[in-house]
């Protein structure tokens, strides 16, 4: 069974990088303060958190308070403020959802911001936001695919807030996004790939040129590293296990994956046990243990009942044991479940976008 990269979404990053553009070329005169953004912020410190999601409904809106002019929007923000560190990560979640091209530059202001306001350890509760602001930003970084923009990020934050010093501001998941950024890298390397395995050839009549193939191999190898330094992390530790076992199969290091598939058992979070439960099947099929790929199959369709991708698996892995009648009904199940069933590989490469509306939830109620 090969799994289907999850459609990409590279006109996206496109826009995205057409806005960086049109950032770094944008007249830095003395501009008028952001009157438009004043209202919001207004209406937002009185704990309307809807007024953002209310009040921008298009680009065109965003366009309007002409947020690509960073020196501009920094003029506008000042002196550090929980309170505009907070709105403006609305501003960038708002931007994901109706405005994608102006999330890589919000983004870029808005780290720069944080890091403005001083040096770490002064206030828990200034800590805190900041905290806050570097965990959602890379959720929604994640979310729109930005990969090579999450690597600058943390690097970025490793320079300006080197542990163990600076660990109030830290989160483990952010040590995580390294790992998932690269993957996200490595995926937009071979975006027309119809294979789950870099060491495979392309669909088609062509195969993979050499070229391609080894920065897709040395992409992955990174990546890999990435993710293995992560899992010294209790927190993140199962997800960053699974990962790096997805990340060793795709290498063709199909024992390495396995060892660090079966190192990732325990974890709470039913869509990183799916995850797991789905590649350990096709590690199984790749090294033709064919029973333990039931056995995986059989607990991804357990975890997650809607979930194609595991329901094929199975099926493929019933017809080599010979199990046809059984194989049969596996199938007759794939074609059965709901349209709008949920199966978590379809959001693999989105990292902690399904995280996002939870920590914007938590901030909003710390708000009032």
């Amino acid at each position: 069974m090969t799994l289907r990269p999850p459609a990409g979404r590279s006109a996206s990053v496109a826009a995205c990088l057409g806005a960086l553009c049109l950032l770094s070329i944008a007249p830095s005169g003395s501009a008028a303060p952001q009157q438009g953004l004043d209202p919001l912020l207004t209406a937002y410190t009185a704990g309307d958190h809807e007024v953002v999601a209310r009040s921008l409904l298009t680009s065109n809106d965003f366009r309007k308070l002409r947020l690509l002019d960073g020196r501009r929007l920094d003029r506008w923000l000042g002196p550090w403020s929980i309170v505009k560190t907070d709105f403006l990560i609305e501003l960038v979640d708002r931007a994901s959802a109706v405005a994608p091209a102006y999330v890589g530059a919000l983004v870029t202001t808005g780290q720069r911001y944080v890091f403005n306001r001083g040096p770490a350890g002064a206030s828990a509760q200034d800590d805190a936001a900041e905290r806050r602001w570097h965990l959602i930003a890379v959720g929604v970084l994640q979310q729109r695919l930005l990969g090579a923009q999450i690597l600058g990020y943390v690097d970025a934050l490793h320079a300006r807030r080197p542990l163990p010093a600076n660990a109030g501001v830290w989160d483990p998941r952010i040590h995580l996004a390294r790992g998932i950024g690269q993957e996200q890298v490595c995926r937009m390397l071979h975006a027309t790939a119809r294979n789950d395995r870099l060491l495979s050839e392309f669909e088609g009549k062509a195969a993979t040129p050499p070229a391609v193939r080894q920065m897709a191999i040395e992409c992955m190898q990174t990546a890999l590293r990435f993710l293995e330094n992560a899992a010294a992390s209790d927190a993140v530790r199962d997800e960053a296990r699974t990962r790096a076992g997805f990340a060793a199969f795709q290498l063709g290091r199909n024992d390495d994956a396995r060892a660090a598939l079966d190192g990732a058992t325990g974890s709470a979070d039913r869509t990183v046990a799916y995850w797991r439960a789905l590649f350990l099947g096709r590690v199984s099929d790749a090294l033709g243990a064919d029973a333990d790929a039931e056995r995986a199959y059989r607990e991804a369709v357990r975890l997650f009942p809607d979930a194609q991708t595991a329901r094929i698996g199975l099926a493929l892995a019933l017809f080599r044991l010979h199990q046809d009648d059984d194989a049969g009904e596996a199938v007759l199940a794939a074609r059965r479940v709901r349209a709008d069933g949920v199966d978590p590989w379809e959001t693999y490469f989105d990292g902690d976008a399904r995280f996002v509306a939870g920590w914007l939830a938590a901030m909003r109620k710390a708000r009032k």
